[in-house]
């Protein structure tokens, strides 16, 4: 009996090990199948693929050793974009929360991460033979071609003031294969185009202003303004060089204007566009910042808020990461002249009105043309 029962005992013991041997299996099947699609936190930039512009080397041309490309001869073998971001920064990157991707602040050691990015398209040459006197950093996404080719033909034209160097760049992060592609094309053909090695995703906005000014710094730092703005805003580039900018020559070394917005709080609530954790920043209130839609500084400004980015820790909220970086220069914005001037809304249009402001946000491409168009027509009919 006793023989008997160890052999039951045996029997038992092995087929509970076997349980617990398959359910471990399967759970770790299940873990691997589901977890990395839904948490997977530590995710490397995905590889983006690129193709060389053999005609402008753009790809070469930058403001770093950028990377392999194609030859002609082997255009057809795909050489991946190498970031340059950790595993670990990736996740300061694009934590999710609650569904929400949103970025957490860097610790210390991860503070330069902001500067880490390397030019996949460059133009370098811009400021060689002649210094501007104003420089248009515009924000846009891949997909917006139609914006570009409006501003381009508008408010963004280079010769838009006689006598006056402006120059127009529209800033991007990477895409697809398949839209770098075109990007290199569109960058061929009008040389107007700065992009660097970070995904182009809505919290990725401040790594592509702090390429815009560190861009400034590098190769154009003796331009007497730099205007920050959106590509869904229209921009009277006229008044904003004659009503503002003008009259501050020679221009002040710390000037800072824009939409002025004081005791602005933080979004806590997790389903807000602007949410932002108390992890990522803890005070009640922001400091004083400027609308991301448009605002304008001396040149001169654009090296020091760079700088001051190796110590400021991020936050997705450019406007906001700027402010955070004048702040930590002990520098402060100042009014614009007159209230109207800067909106970050959708301002009705008529031509006098347009006339004597600087931006309006929420602009289509097709409503860009039409009302460029009219001030140039109406430009002298609106009293003084």
């Amino acid at each position: 009996m006793t023989r008997y029962r160890r052999c039951f005992l045996i029997s038992w013991r092995c087929s509970i090990m076997c349980i617990f041997l398959i359910g471990s299996i399967c759970f770790l099947g299940i873990y691997s199948f589901f977890i990395p699609k839904t948490f997977n936190y530590f995710a490397v930039l995905a590889k983006i693929k690129v193709k060389e512009n053999t005609d402008l080397s753009l790809m070469e041309r930058s403001a770093f050793p950028a990377k392999e490309y194609d030859k002609p001869e082997t255009a057809k073998k795909n050489i991946s974009v190498r970031s340059n971001v950790s595993s670990f920064k990736q996740f300061l990157l694009n934590r999710k929360v609650g569904g929400l991707t949103v970025n957490a602040a860097p610790f210390a050691s991860e503070l330069n991460y902001i500067q880490s990015f390397r030019f996949v398209i460059n133009e370098r040459d811009i400021c060689t033979e002649i210094t501007p006197f104003l420089i248009l950093l515009i924000a846009t996404k891949a997909d917006e071609k139609q914006h570009r080719e409006a501003i381009r033909k508008t408010w963004g034209n280079e010769s838009v003031v006689p006598g006056i160097k402006v120059v127009r760049l529209f800033m991007l992060g990477v895409n697809d294969k398949e839209k770098n592609e075109a990007l290199l094309r569109e960058s061929s053909q009008y040389h107007d185009i700065i992009q660097q090695d970070f995904l182009d995703t809505y919290k990725n906005l401040t790594l592509k202003t702090i390429m815009g000014l560190k861009w400034v710094t590098t190769y154009c730092g003796g331009a007497n303004f730099v205007m920050k703005t959106d590509s869904d805003v229209f921009v009277n580039t006229e008044y904003l060089i004659q009503r503002l900018l003008r009259p501050l020559m020679p221009p002040s070394q710390y000037y800072f204007t824009g939409y002025l917005i004081r005791n602005g709080q933080p979004h806590r609530h997790i389903e807000s566009k602007w949410y932002v954790p108390k992890e990522v920043y803890s005070a009640e209130r922001y400091p004083d910042f400027c609308s991301g839609t448009g605002y304008v500084l001396s040149g001169s400004l654009a090296a020091k808020i760079v700088n001051a980015s190796l110590k400021v820790k991020y936050i997705y909220l450019e406007d906001i990461y700027v402010a955070l970086c004048l702040e930590q220069e002990g520098i402060d914005m100042v009014p614009p002249p007159e209230n109207y001037l800067f909106n970050i809304y959708k301002v009705p249009f008529s031509p006098c009105t347009y006339n004597r402001l600087i931006t309006s946000h929420g602009i289509y491409p097709n409503e860009q043309i039409t009302y460029w168009e009219t001030l140039q027509s109406n430009k002298y009919d609106c009293g003084k």
